[in-house]
């Protein structure tokens, strides 16, 4: 890990209000190297977003010494000799070892603590909170001491699945195709017209986590292998967006002369996406007509000189989510259409018209080198020729939605889609996935309701596939326990026990459980515990244990390793993302923006799992996927120790980092 080569000088070390060392969880540790460093958000266990995303910066010098600076807009207090400053935004204070900061004037305490031997610390030993700090300081270096044996027995745990490993990173490139180069933009080629053209139909990829083994992180993206190149227009869609992290994570959007972000941040967070944006950026939240709806959707457009990349995802325009969660995209580039092909539309065109119709971006006029100056609004990307395209945009829109309307979003229009497409006999009466992060407050009768949209579809010989059993993959309280976050992550799980723990629910929860993928525990180790030396345990035991929790929302049909189909989507399991029928099931009420990629009528290609063992060479003729599907097919159902995460539940086991998660 990046933190382990640079000079560790000091750690922020948690406070009660009384300014104890405490373990209440409320901060994590953070520790302090030489050099930059940042304080936000993401150390804190439960989610204040009066702690912005980038709180503080701090420079630290090799005496210890450190530079603050306020980068967000809240005020912080430094207590320093006696002495109480308040500093404001954008004002700059000096720390030395011991003194506190208020990160939150009168809220999240944290002391400044050095990296001193016993006999170094001026406070005498006697004291309570020296010695506990120190205690503190000396678990955090324990842990990183652990870190660095993990990664040495990295090599160990790879060689125990080898064969594996060659076959995952083989058939996830299979699955993915080659669509992660820029569009070439040095002018017409024939290189470049077959390169988008030949796009692999499927191109579906999991994203990077920070800390895991470089196999699990093999064909994996980031947001900089998304968006490069020669962009000349982009429109980035999501809920939250950090700006500031935006551009630090991917600099070149800076060169891009016309960005549209659409969102769903308000109150002080707006204030700040407006002051940290380029001035030439434009910002857009769409209306919401019915109370307690957001704008959800997670999606990219970007404009080349030959045409366009169409990204659909699962994560927030923020660092935790891009760096330190499972989660997921689809992509797939488009070229321009050819004047004779004008007005020529197929589906995936169409659903995706409507859905930026539904937007109401205010229309901007640009000039752009390949087609001059133009209009942008969602008639603009009918430009674009998606005749390659093998999947369907499902969105969802609010509103009340009755007549021809009622099968154009949410499960509705899932339902629609489906009922248009032929599966094999054996996904017969197969079971259904439900894989997500937040759950809504639901009802037997809606579940019923959503179960029937998701199976619909005929099998190859005319009849019904018949209604699935629906299975919920949802981490348990362990799992975020000893996530590569800690209890941190589960502030990204944000549902309550008034929704996790109704008595119906039990039947259908099953475990988040991702080795193949490197995402989760990996029980082929303890088979193979036996076969290396008991020094080596701990490690393994702890290198299985760096998981990283779900933000991805997926949902499927499967039966054995083969899939029928696999949709990708911003969407959560709940009445709101995905709407719920009223008036005797003529009218559709939903209250929030989504979108989802799902199959298309002609499936010409055969999707299975990572795991799948089939024999290749009797499929000959259909072209076989492999998805890196981000949880283990069949799923394993909860034990009677099991209890599925809610994150307002106390508790008190504590996790990686030594905290407890308060109520």
């Amino acid at each position: 890990m990046e933190s382990t080569s640079r000079l560790r000088v000091g750690t922020l070390v948690p406070l009660a209000k009384d300014k104890a060392v405490s373990s209440n969880g409320s901060v994590s540790s953070i520790p302090i190297f030489e050099g930059s460093n940042v304080v936000g958000r993401h150390h804190l266990v439960a989610v204040d977003k009066r702690i912005s995303r980038k709180h503080l910066s701090l420079h630290a010098s090799a005496d210890g010494s450190i530079e603050v600076v306020v980068e967000g807009p809240n005020p912080i207090i430094v207590r320093s000799d006696g002495q109480r400053r308040k500093v404001c935004a954008q004002e700059k204070a000096k720390i030395t070892k011991n003194d506190v900061l208020e990160l939150i004037p009168g809220d999240y305490f944290v002391k400044y603590m050095g990296m001193e031997d016993e006999n170094k610390i001026s406070a005498p030993v006697e004291s309570s909170e020296l010695k506990k700090g120190k205690r503190h300081i000396e678990e955090d270096c324990a842990a990183v001491k652990r870190t660095r044996q993990i990664i040495e027995d990295e090599a160990l745990a790879r060689t125990l699945q080898e064969s594996f490993v060659e076959e995952s990173v083989n058939v996830a490139d299979m699955a993915c195709g080659q669509t992660l180069s820029p569009l070439n933009s040095a002018g017409p080629s024939k290189r470049s017209n077959e390169r988008m053209h030949s796009a692999g139909p499927l191109t579906f990829r999991l994203m990077r986590v920070q800390g895991l083994p470089s196999w699990a992180n093999a064909s994996t993206v980031t947001v900089q292998d998304i968006i490069q190149g020669e962009v000349l227009l982009a429109v980035l869609s999501d809920y939250m967006v950090d700006i500031d992290w935006l551009l630090t994570a991917c600099p070149s959007l800076r060169k891009v002369p016309h960005v549209l972000v659409i969102h769903g941040e308000d109150g002080a967070s707006l204030e700040l996406l407006k002051k940290m944006k380029p001035a030439d950026w434009v910002l857009h939240k769409p209306p919401l007509p019915i109370s307690f709806g957001t704008h959800h959707s997670k999606a990219m457009l970007l404009v080349y000189p030959h045409g366009i990349r169409v990204v659909v995802h699962t994560a927030n325009m923020i660092h935790v989510d891009w760096n330190n969660k499972s989660q997921g995209l689809w992509m797939q580039d488009f070229p321009w259409k050819d004047t004779k092909d004008i007005n020529k539309k197929v589906p995936f065109e169409n659903d995706l018209v409507e859905y930026l119709s539904a937007l109401k971006w205010p229309e901007f006029r640009v000039n752009l080198p390949v087609v001059g100056d133009v209009s942008i609004n969602a008639a603009f990307f009918r430009k674009f020729d998606y005749s390659s395209s093998m999947v369907r945009l499902i969105g969802s829109v609010p509103g009340y939605h009755t007549g021809n309307n009622i099968k154009k979003w949410g499960h509705m229009k899932l339902r629609t889609v489906l009922e248009e497409c032929m599966f094999e006999k054996q996904f017969c009466k197969s079971s259904l996935i439900y894989q997500f992060s937040s759950l809504g407050s639901l009802d037997e009768k809606w579940m019923n309701e959503f179960a029937y949209s998701l199976s619909a579809g005929k099998s190859d010989d005319g009849t019904p596939l018949g209604i699935g059993k629906p299975l919920i993959v949802w981490p348990t309280a362990e799992d975020v326990r000893c996530s590569i976050e800690g209890y941190a992550a589960g502030s990204c799980i944000p549902s309550p026990q008034k929704n996790v723990e109704k008595d119906f629910l039990r039947k259908y929860w099953t475990k988040w459980k991702a080795d193949h993928v490197g995402r989760c525990v990996l029980p082929f180790l303890y088979g193979a515990i036996w076969h290396v030396s008991q020094e080596n345990f701990l490690e393994l035991i702890g290198f299985a244990l760096r998981r990283a929790m779900p933000h991805i929302k997926t949902f499927t049909r499967y039966n054995g390793q083969n899939i029928a189909w696999f949709l990708l989507t911003s969407s959560n399991l709940s009445k709101a993302a995905w709407g719920a029928l009223q008036k005797n099931n003529t009218q559709l009420m939903i209250r929030s923006y989504e979108d989802k990629i799902a199959p298309g009528e002609k499936i010409r290609t055969k999707l299975v799992t990572l795991c799948w063992k089939g024999d290749e060479e009797k499929e000959r003729s259909t072209e076989i996927v492999r998805l890196p599907v981000p949880y283990q097919i069949p799923p394993q159902p909860y034990g009677p120790e099991d209890v599925p995460w809610s994150w307002d539940r106390r508790y008190t086991k504590k996790d990686v980092y030594g905290s407890v998660w308060p109520r």
